[in-house]
């Protein structure tokens, strides 16, 4: 992926302040708040993206196909075309083929890619636990309808939503500052060896992941409250206000984490 809109936000003045904040030391809080700040219009821009919604849509149907008599069934009719036998690998290439299936005319934004990856990457997180006890690479059609029929519980979306916008964000931070902290590294630098860089990276996954806990809450109470309403289903224009909200909660939280860490 092409780091497209890092030329941009280099020549504001809203990113030299991130620059700044690397450089002086300033904690993982205070950079995640900047970077948002001066990536606004491209954190805006993701509730709009064709790839950011796809990816939530099918993170709603894992959810809703739970509840169908027929699992399997249900996400083969949204594209997620898992076979009968399979493996957790399977399930995981039926839903990436079905995230690439909805690419616009062969082409999707960056950020669309890292909410795909996201996707796949918190449905393999929550899906481990649910196979524990089963061969990962030799699952019946009726292992794999039972794995599925345990997201149907709203405390499972909310997990699953946790996972993916934790790592959402993380990705989505990473994405701006990847090559700015590479500039740090170095003696007499923010960072003087590789580790240090890791550390910082890890820290803010950490804080991503902390901040994340909002969305878990106001999740599993959004899928209970529309699934009732909606009669076991959830429209698309529903999903996209949630895609919208939870993310303006996660980026308001972590404004809030920064705030805190000023106190």
């Amino acid at each position: 992926m092409g780091h497209t809109l890092l030329g941009t936000l280099s020549r504001s003045k809203a990113w030299k302040e991130v620059v700044e904040l690397i450089a002086s030391g300033a904690n993982v809080a205070q950079v995640a708040d900047a970077t948002i700040k001066a990536a606004e219009e491209a954190f805006s821009f993701v509730s709009n993206d064709a790839g950011y919604n796809r990816a939530v849509w099918l993170l709603t149907q894992i959810s809703l196909a739970g509840n169908a008599v027929n699992p399997l069934e249900h996400l083969r009719g949204q594209g997620i075309n898992i076979p009968d036998n399979t493996s957790l690998p399977g399930i995981i290439s039926a839903l990436s083929q079905a995230l690439d299936n909805g690419k616009l005319r062969g082409k999707i934004s960056d950020l669309g890619e890292l909410a795909h990856r996201a996707l796949v990457d918190a449905v393999i997180t929550r899906m481990k636990p649910k196979l524990q006890q089963l061969p990962l690479f030799n699952l019946s059609a009726e292992d794999t309808r039972q794995a599925l029929k345990e997201f149907r519980k709203e405390k499972e979306f909310a997990k699953l939503s946790r996972e993916f916008y934790s790592r959402l964000t993380n990705e989505t931070m990473s994405y701006f500052l990847s090559r700015t902290l590479a500039t740090h590294l170095g003696d007499g630098q923010r960072f003087a060896t590789t580790n240090q860089m890791s550390q910082f990276e890890d820290a803010l996954a950490t804080h991503c992941r902390e901040a994340s806990v909002i969305v878990e809450k106001y999740s599993g109470e959004w899928f209970s409250k529309h699934r009732y309403e909606e009669k076991g289903d959830i429209s698309r224009e529903s999903v996209q206000g949630f895609a919208s909200w939870a993310l303006k909660k996660m980026n308001d939280e972590l404004r809030a984490g920064a705030k805190s860490h000023e106190l």
